[in-house]
C-alpha cells in the first residue's frame, strides 16, 4: 500500500471516529472509507442497551431513556428520529450532528450539549456510542448500543460493555432494553398505545 493511500486510510478512520487520543474506535468493525460513512449509517435502528453512570437518567421516566427509529441523511448532517414516553404518551423528535472535524466529537443538542463518539460499527449490525452530556454545569457519561434488529448477539453485547468499561463506566451502569414490548412495536406507542409487559422491565 503506497504512501498516500495509507494517509486517505488514516484520515478516514479519524473522521469516522471523532478521535482524540483516549477515544478510539474499534479496529475489529471499521467502515468503509472508500464510502461516506453518513450513509452507511442510514436506515431503521433499534435501541438494544443504554448505559449510564447516573442510571436513573436511563430508567423509565428518565430524560436520556430514548429509543432510536431510524438515522437520515440530510444535506450533509445526520438526523436522528427518536422516541421516549413521557407522562404516559409516547413522543417523537429528532436530534441533528454536523460531521464531525477532526479531533473533535460530533455535537449534538439534547437535554443539553452532547459530544457524542462513535466508538465500534458494523454497517449492516450495530453501531456503538458514547456520549458526554453537559447541562448545568454537569457532565453524564452515556452510551447507547443501536442494532439493525431488535436484539443482537451476546458478543456484540459484550463489546458494548467493554467499550462502557473502557470509556469509565461500570457493569452495572448498563440497561438492556433489548426485550422491552415498546422497541419492537414503535408505531403502537407513537399511537398512544402502551406496550405489553416485559419481563425485563
Amino acid at each position: 500500500m503506497g504512501e498516500m493511500q495509507l494517509l486517505l486510510l488514516s484520515l478516514g478512520l479519524a473522521l469516522v471516529c471523532g478521535l482524540h487520543a483516549h477515544h478510539t474506535c474499534s479496529k475489529e468493525h471499521q467502515p468503509d472509507v472508500s464510502k461516506k460513512w453518513w450513509m452507511q449509517l442510514s436506515g431503521t435502528w433499534y435501541t438494544v442497551a443504554l448505559a449510564s453512570n447516573v442510571t436513573a437518567k436511563i430508567e423509565e421516566g428518565g430524560p436520556l431513556r430514548i429509543f432510536v427509529q431510524k438515522l437520515i441523511v440530510e444535506n450533509g448532517n445526520l438526523r436522528a428520529v427518536f422516541f421516549k414516553r413521557e407522562n404516559g404518551k409516547c413522543i417523537q423528535f429528532s436530534v441533528s450532528a454536523n460531521p464531525p472535524e477532526k479531533d473533535s466529537p460530533m455535537k449534538v443538542k439534547y437535554s443539553g450539549i452532547n459530544d457524542l463518539y462513535i466508538k465500534s460499527f458494523k454497517e449492516d449490525e450495530y453501531v456503538i456510542f458514547i456520549l458526554y452530556n453537559h447541562n448545568n454545569k454537569e457532565v453524564t457519561l452515556w452510551g447507547h448500543l443501536f442494532g439493525r434488529t431488535p436484539d443482537l448477539s451476546d458478543d456484540i453485547k459484550k463489546k458494548f460493555e467493554e467499550i462502557c468499561i473502557n470509556a469509565g463506566l461500570k457493569k452495572e451502569h448498563i440497561l438492556d432494553v433489548s426485550e422491552a414490548g415498546i422497541l419492537r412495536k414503535p408505531h403502537l406507542c407513537l399511537m398512544g398505545i402502551p406496550p405489553p409487559p416485559s419481563s425485563k422491565e
